[in-house]
């Protein structure tokens, strides 16, 4: 498993460089749209076997968060009242209940890597109180690019690049839902590369995003970005020795 989970890494790695170029810069030709699924597959692989390493709920709460993320994107597009009213294009892929069979793998991937992330900080309750904050603070590199290319469409304003305040507010709720089941069952990482990869998972969701953004012209997308990178810097040097300094975390 191991070896197999360093080839989806590697795999990962490769695709979000080339992405980067593409994407980023605006060069992605059209025939090449599905790399955008098989990108949102392999992060949502390598996150899942985080979680799948840390809870030993996993078998439970990966499919929870899979088919649950879907499902209350379903509830958001057909009413409105947790996001606030949008609708999904086929950018992202074929559509179940109105949403993009992606958004299973995309949530797992944000969810695992915020998880990963929130382990820099050595605070009590840092699942419930951090995690949720982190994927909306992703969700704000996301949301930007995610309209501007049309993979889904506001039906109402907002002050953030047009995104509906609300929609911050349903990605902190449908966080806060999934993180108080990681929270129940959670246990320290034994493999520290794979918490620290998917920690940069989480730098690179941001990195692509955000550069993406800037090159579109949404500049303050940036600056949301380098906010995530310097908050890295800080705290990595920290999460680095305290984990040295325990023994069940070592790898």
């Amino acid at each position: 498993m191991d070896r197999f989970q360093q080839y989806v890494w590697k795999l990962f790695v490769i695709w979000f460089s080339i992405g980067l170029l593409l994407v980023g810069f605006s060069l992605l030709p059209s025939w090449l749209e599905w790399a955008n699924a098989v990108f949102l597959f392999l992060s949502g692989t390598y996150a899942t076997f985080y979680l799948w390493h840390v809870l030993p709920k996993a078998r439970f709460i990966i499919p929870l968060i899979f088919f649950g993320s879907i499902l209350i994107e379903s509830f958001g597009t057909k009413t409105g009242l947790l996001f606030g009213k949008y609708i999904y294009t086929t950018e992202f892929g074929p559509l179940w209940l109105g949403v993009p069979i992606t958004m299973g793998p995309a949530w797992l991937s944000v969810i695992g890597a915020s998880y990963a992330f929130s382990r820099l900080f050595s605070i009590r309750y840092s699942t419930l109180l951090i995690v949720p904050l982190l994927t909306v603070w992703l969700d704000l590199a996301i949301d930007p690019v995610a309209s501007l290319n049309q993979y889904w469409v506001w039906q109402e304003p907002g002050i953030y690049y047009g995104i509906p305040t609300q929609n911050f507010l349903g990605w902190y709720i449908t966080a806060l839902f999934f993180s108080l089941f990681i929270a129940k069952y959670e246990e320290p990482a034994t493999n520290l590369q794979l918490e620290r990869n998917n920690q940069k998972l989480f730098l690179m969701l941001h990195v692509l995003f955000g550069v993406t953004a800037w090159t579109s012209g949404l500049h303050g997308v940036l600056f949301v970005t380098c906010s995530v990178i310097l908050i890295y810097l800080a705290y990595y040097s920290r999460y680095k020795r305290r984990t040295f300094n325990h023994p069940v975390d070592r790898p």
